[in-house]
């Protein structure tokens, strides 16, 4: 790692020579009114294209995809996206700007475009993780011919139900480990009410520190720590990158987002039908975005091909959690949906 100057290895093969017909480019592509970091990896360039849609609003996941899921860059060309006013995307101007779900579902469809039109492809593959699944499935609700698949994990389906869902099991696994602590602070925030909590945003981070020691979004002895210190030892960022990224967290729009539209998202009256194959890889331990909730969101729609796989060991992150079996059904599972309709 270069802590200055971020880059991209060039892919080599087992005799340290480059792979004759392998990509790895760092670009800055206009999107909007922006322009966006695109890392693009893949040992083969006629391979299909996988384009990664990070969670947030505001948690680039760049590094995270690098170190858990870099060997699906044998199969795909892996596209590493960090969106408007995330990681190495992050500006002071598009940490104040006006955000919306709706602008990021643009940004999304116009690289979709871009890297159909660069890489000389005929459509590409979705993986969506947490917010990321949301601009997903709304993109793929509408340019369904600019995907193969869609895969989520983490998915959003109702964020009030998912909510109350989350406080409930927070609540609950505190009277069970009789923590008293734990007992008081989430009885004073109450439940929240249409996915927000009387007292705003303070009143989701008591929350979510419970749900993060009850084992709500990293499951077990995992720790949240321990996916984040990927970021330290990625070359991809610099210094100047993970400082972008710290920023980025607390960002006003970002933060007003994630309290407004965001947590108001019901997808059960909008999206009845998704017109691509749609597989949901989901956490069974899952409370972050309710995997319980995802499940009846999964039975409620249609798609010409739909697959839900459970990962037991897993919460919110099941494809950094439990990487081995994810990566294998990328491959196994979801690549082939090209050619089986």
């Amino acid at each position: 790692m270069s802590i200055f100057k971020a880059f991209t290895p060039v892919i080599k093969d087992e005799y340290g020579n480059i792979l004759k017909n392998s990509i790895a480019e760092m670009l800055m592509v206009p999107l909007g009114n922006t322009k966006q970091s695109v890392i693009i990896r893949g040992n083969d360039r006629s391979s299909p294209v996988l384009l990664l849609v990070h969670g947030g609003p505001g948690s680039a996941e760049t590094p995270l995809f690098r170190h858990y899921n870099a060997v699906l860059e044998k199969s795909f060309i892996v596209v590493y996206w960090d969106q408007r006013a995330c990681g190495k995307s992050y500006t002071k101007r598009d940490a104040s700007a006006p955000l919306c779900v709706q602008m990021f579902v643009q940004d999304l469809c116009d690289l979709a475009m871009y890297l159909i039109k660069y890489l000389g492809k005929e459509k590409i593959y979705l993986l969506t993780h947490s917010l990321g699944t949301l601009l997903g499935i709304l993109a793929a609700v509408q340019h369904p011919e600019l995907f193969y698949a869609y895969v989520g994990t983490g998915q959003v389906a109702s964020m009030p139900e998912s909510e109350l869902e989350s406080y409930c099991f927070a609540l609950q696994s505190a009277r069970e480990q009789h923590n008293d602590r734990a007992v008081r602070e989430l009885e004073v925030i109450g439940e929240p009410k249409n996915g927000v909590y009387a007292s705003g945003l303070a009143g989701t981070r008591t929350q979510r520190k419970w749900l993060n020691y009850f084992g709500g979004a990293v499951f077990g002895s995992k720790s949240m720590s321990k996916l984040i210190f990927s970021f330290f030892t990625s070359p991809e960022y610099s210094i100047a990158d993970i400082l972008r990224f710290f920023k980025s967290l607390n960002a006003p729009a970002r933060n007003k987002l994630s309290q407004g539209e965001f947590l108001k998202t019901d997808l059960f009256d909008t999206i009845k039908e998704i017109d691509v194959p749609v597989y949901f890889f989901l956490g069974r331990h899952d409370y972050q975005v309710a995997s319980v909730v995802a499940e009846k969101f999964f039975h409620a729609i249609k798609a010409p091909k739909k697959e839900l796989i459970w990962f037991e060991q897993s919460a919110h992150n099941a494809c950094f959690e439990e990487a081995e079996k994810f990566n294998r059904l990328m491959v196994d599972m979801v690549l082939p949906a090209a050619f089986s309709l």
